[in-house]
């Protein structure tokens, strides 16, 4: 036979091995015949806060409260911290050369050079395409590799990727910073 629903104001509080004199009344533990509706409504006690910031306010000295208010540190934006992290990164820890390899060669060999730069934490490295003064059609491998670092950038597997020499045109390098 299943026991009546009693309210949480009739029911009487159950403490075992509590000795604590506190001025507070002590808590019970609810039960399955526990109605929640009735133990969480808002109409149970007037002295309750009506929002969380009376509650705050309540709770908080107010000049504790206004100084954690007011306290607010600048967090740098995402631009200031990839910047941050490329002026604090190493000089190339290792490097790969694709002279010589087709376009295919090239996109594979620097995608696993990269996964292994990453596995092996290395923060900066740096990939050599060449400037494509000896090849007929020009410069193949720059335009390749770098199409393939932006779609890693977007990926987030590379933070970001630089010309050595700061311009496409000049360089036959890229340097690549690395999470």
């Amino acid at each position: 036979m299943r026991k009546p629903n009693r309210s949480p104001r009739q029911a009487e509080p159950v403490v075992r091995g509590s000795k604590k004199k506190t001025g507070k009344p002590p808590f019970r533990k609810l039960t399955a015949s526990d109605d929640l509706g009735i133990l969480f409504s808002h109409d149970r006690e007037d002295d309750l806060p009506d929002s969380f910031t009376d509650a705050l306010a309540n709770g908080i000295p107010a000049t504790i409260l206004a100084e954690i208010l007011t306290e607010k540190e600048e967090l740098p934006t995402p631009a200031q911290s990839l910047q941050a992290a490329i002026r604090n990164s190493p000089p190339p820890q290792d490097r790969i050369d694709l002279h010589g390899c087709t376009a295919s060669e090239a996109e594979t060999k620097t995608e696993n050079f990269l996964a292994r730069a990453r596995r092996n934490h290395l923060k900066t490295v740096m990939v050599i395409t060449g400037k494509g003064l000896h090849s007929p059609e020009g410069s193949v491998l720059k335009d390749i590799i770098e199409t393939q670092l932006k779609i890693m950038k977007n990926n987030g597997l590379i933070l970001a990727y630089l010309w050595e020499k700061k311009s496409l045109e000049k360089s036959g390098a890229l340097l690549v910073y690395l999470p």
